[in-house]
């Protein structure tokens, strides 16, 4: 106890000498060469690193130094040159400082991704750095996102704690960007719209983000082309496609292009699918970013992107064994027919930047979206389901024994999709510093056209023993005779995506904005609170609704332990609808179809720690999510079908576990656990039981009728909502070959548990069955060609 004391008044009294001695503030901006502000730049004492800070989205800092002594402040981050100055402060001095960084050389198809470390965003997401090549069948930005759910390695698609694809934003430098309607499925998709030769930064949040971010309830992938200071490029190829990059600017870098091209064909990998076939498929995509500094204050940027996914398909037949292991069965299709679909989309976007003061900053952005979509096929099959020998001392293990039932099926569709989406908008911030007081002021207004033309035309037929069966939600019993025979029909049903036909025009505009301020107290980051309060508004004049959500984030680093984040954060976000929630399972346009809402509430804790005189953290995030006038759908591969309806309200809550580090020496390595439940409960659903004298429940109503003697109706309640994956693992590993350290291994693993499903009967709560868990494993290595040090040395081994 004594020498706890001594200690303590140890501590005390060095506090009060550092206090005697007096401090002095370092403040200003961190620009390039061009005068862009350059964030998530780290400011630091080299003497003592527990006074540091962070340049915000302005570029600007604020660092308290004890006076009267001298340091070198050192300006470094992963995408620029570490800068180093000699500063000595008198008592009570304020200096500010303008520092020009230049940015590092970009390695062959570098990537990295990095949280907010401003605060704000941190409060609701995690910290991303993976620098190099990750091994993986999809080559997109997506591969690279920690804490996202994937269970089909060859989309774009990805679930973040229990919500789909439709609920996640992405941006590309301010831009909005979306994707076809129509895929179906991954084999459909090529390319992401992120090109990652093209990749700066990228800031990615799990929930409860900021105000400035729009209206969804999922996540933000926030996305930051390269404005590159010097020519350069890529290019890369393998036996999925090939690509490539090219870089640079003009002497004065007053104008700076990045362009990229990519193709690719996921042919060899079909060709492994259970569906034989002659697949081909062919996706090409074009990129441009371009930047003008105009003057001091003003500079221009340009984004165009046009993509074409092409994919044919020509069935020849499919083989799936499955069952149990003494009870094994066959499902053989044979087809005859093709698919052909084909997505274009075009996308232009033109910013204006003006900078009229050190602290305030202002951008106008207008971009356009067009998209044409079309879906064509029309296949014949016919199929067989066979028993097969599972007893392994015989001979004939594992042939056909017989024949349980033959058919056929046809599907048809000939479906066009035509959207067009305009849109104008303004984003400012203006920052201010007084004291150990930082305030960040920052507002935008949105204003979107869009024009949607859609028609649709598909049908179904299934035939067996000589004649169409009959099917409307289950037995359509006006086509069963007394007897129990069924009559033969020929009118097709409508219904559970039987027959389809639609053609609706959708013409619509969206007003949104928002505002938020930025709080910090604290002028080093050991001593250091962060507050930003915000709300977004959003009109829609096909609906009538006008909609606030409040949003609130939080962030503290305890006095003298800088190595302890704290985050929380709070708000609600709406989700206005778009087209596709619209539209119900048989294609009727729901034009009433109110915002789907949910509230975020989440905690979190970050521990920075040194192992192996390696830098490594270790983060922790409770989250919940309420969620009411949720639009219930189902999955049909990757393709998301709409109930067209407010029906749903549900629940969804989790923890997330990340530790992350070099475990080999300069390459980042992160491993991931998340354990998770997402339900949700259907108005109005119900279905009706029948029992018999025993109160055993009758399997098949139709034949057993007789037998009936009582019923119930069961209200099913909460069930697990499509995306409902309770526990997700992954890994990623890079080490260098020993004595050949300019080649690289990469090693990935993920594991996600099963899936719901049910029947194809749109009955939602049937799905509660669970498909396989998700496992892959993915190993891969590069190597760097050549490094102009290794000129200086004899030997590279």
């Amino acid at each position: 106890m004594f020498q706890k004391l001594i200690i303590l008044l140890f501590l005390a009294f060095g506090s009060v000498a550092l206090y005697a001695q007096g401090t002095g503030t370092v403040k200003g901006r961190v620009v390039d060469s061009t005068g862009t502000a350059v964030d998530f730049v780290t400011v630091v004492i080299e003497q003592d690193q527990r006074l540091s800070t962070t340049t915000d989205s302005n570029g600007a800092f604020s660092l308290t130094i004890p006076a009267n002594k001298e340091y070198t402040i050192v300006f470094s981050s992963v995408n620029i040159k570490p800068i180093r100055k000699s500063i000595k402060l008198t008592d009570g001095q304020v200096l500010t400082t303008k520092q020009i960084v230049t940015y590092k050389a970009n390695y062959i198809r570098q990537v990295d991704i990095t949280a907010d470390k401003k605060g704000p965003i941190e409060a609701g997401g995690m910290d991303i750095k993976v620098v190099s090549q990750m091994s993986t069948v999809y080559d997109g930005i997506e591969a690279y996102l920690v804490g996202v759910t994937r269970n089909n390695e060859l989309s774009s698609a990805y679930s973040v704690r229990g919500g789909n694809f439709d609920e996640n934003l992405v941006y590309v430098n301010d831009f909005e960007v979306y994707r076809p309607f129509l895929i179906r499925s991954g084999q459909q998709e090529g390319l992401s719209f992120v090109n990652t030769n093209m990749v700066s930064n990228v800031r990615f949040s799990l929930g409860g983000f900021q105000a400035k971010y729009g209206d969804k309830m999922s996540s933000v992938l926030d996305v930051t082309y390269k404005r590159p200071n010097r020519f350069g490029g890529s290019i890369y190829g393998s036996l999925l496609g090939f690509g490539g990059n090219i870089e640079g600017c003009d002497k004065k870098q007053i104008f700076t292009f990045n362009i990229g091209v990519r193709q690719r064909t996921s042919q060899y990998i079909l060709k492994s699918l259970d569906e034989k076939g002659q697949y081909s498929p062919n996706f090409i995509d074009v990129q441009g970013f371009f930047t003008a500094k105009l003057s001091d204050k003003w500079a221009l940027e340009y984004l165009i992107n046009y993509s074409r996914n092409q994919f044919i398909f020509k069935p020849v037949n499919r083989e799936t064994t499955f069952g149990l292991l003494t009870d094994v069965k066959k499902f053989t299709v044979y087809f005859d027919g093709q698919e052909a679909d084909q997505y274009q989309t075009l996308m232009n976007g033109l910013a204006l930047v003006y900078t009229p003061k050190d602290n305030l900053y202002l951008k106008l952005l207008g971009s356009q979206y067009h998209s044409e979509e079309k879906e064509a096929y029309d296949i014949l099959g016919e199929y067989y389901l066979s028993q097969v020998e599972s007893d392994l001392g015989k001979d004939n293990f594992g042939d056909v024994l017989y024949s349980l039932g033959i058919g056929g099926l046809q599907r048809w569709a000939r479906n066009t999709l035509r959207s067009d989406v305009y849109y104008a908008g303004h984003r400012g911030t203006w920052t201010k510093n007084k004291g150990s007081l930082n305030s960040s002021l920052q507002w935008g207004v949105d204003y979107k056209r869009e024009v949607i033309r859609d028609k649709i035309s598909e049908w179904e037929i299934t035939d067996s023993a000589g004649h169409s069966l009959p099917y409307a939600y289950g037995i359509d019993y006006t086509n069963v005779d007394s007897n129990g025979n069924v009559v033969p029909y020929t009118k097709l049903t409508i219904g559970n995506d039987r027959l389809l036909k639609s053609n609706f025009d959708l013409k619509s505009n969206r007003f949104s904005g928002f505002v938020q301020n930025t709080f910090k107290w604290g002028a080093d980051s050991a001593n250091r609170i962060s507050i930003t309060l915000g709300a977004r508004f959003q009109y829609w004049d096909v609906n009538k609704e006008f909609i606030v959500t409040p949003r609130l984030q939080f962030l503290y680093k305890p006095k003298g332990r800088s190595d302890i984040t704290l985050t929380a954060a709070v708000g609600t976000y709406y989700q206005p609808p778009f087209y596709r929630e619209m539209r119900n399972l048989e294609g009727q346009v729901n034009t009433n179809l109110k915002s789907q809402k949910s509230l975020h509430a989440l905690v979190g804790v970050n521990y920075a720690f040194k192992a192996w005189k390696r830098n490594f953290s270790f983060n922790t995030e409770l989250y919940y999510k309420y969620l009411w006038d949720q639009v219930p759908y189902e999955f049909d591969n990757v393709l998301i079908r709409y109930f067209g309806t407010n029906s749903s309200t549900g629940h969804t809550g989790g923890i997330d576990l990340r530790l992350n580090g070099e475990l080999a020496e300069g390459l980042e390595s992160w491993i991931s656990l998340g354990v998770m439940g997402a339900f949700e409960d259907i108005k109005g659903d119900k279905y009706t039981e029948y029992y018999d004298s025993s109160g055993t429940a009758v399997a098949n109503v139709q034949v057993n009728q007789s037998s009936i003697v009582d019923s119930s109706t069961i209200y099913p309640g909460y069930i697990p909502r499509p995306t409902d994956q309770r526990v997700t693992f992954s890994m990623f590993f890079q080490d260098y070959i020993p004595k050949f350290k300019f080649i690289k291994v990469h090693l990935t693993m993920v594991f996600g548990s099963g899936l719901p499903f049910g029947p194809p009967d749109n009955n939602r709560y049937k799905d509660t069955f669970r498909i396989p868990t998700y496992r892959r494993v993915d190993i891969g290595f590069s190597g760097q060609i050549w490094n102009p040090k290794w000129a200086k040395k004899p030997n590279i081994f």
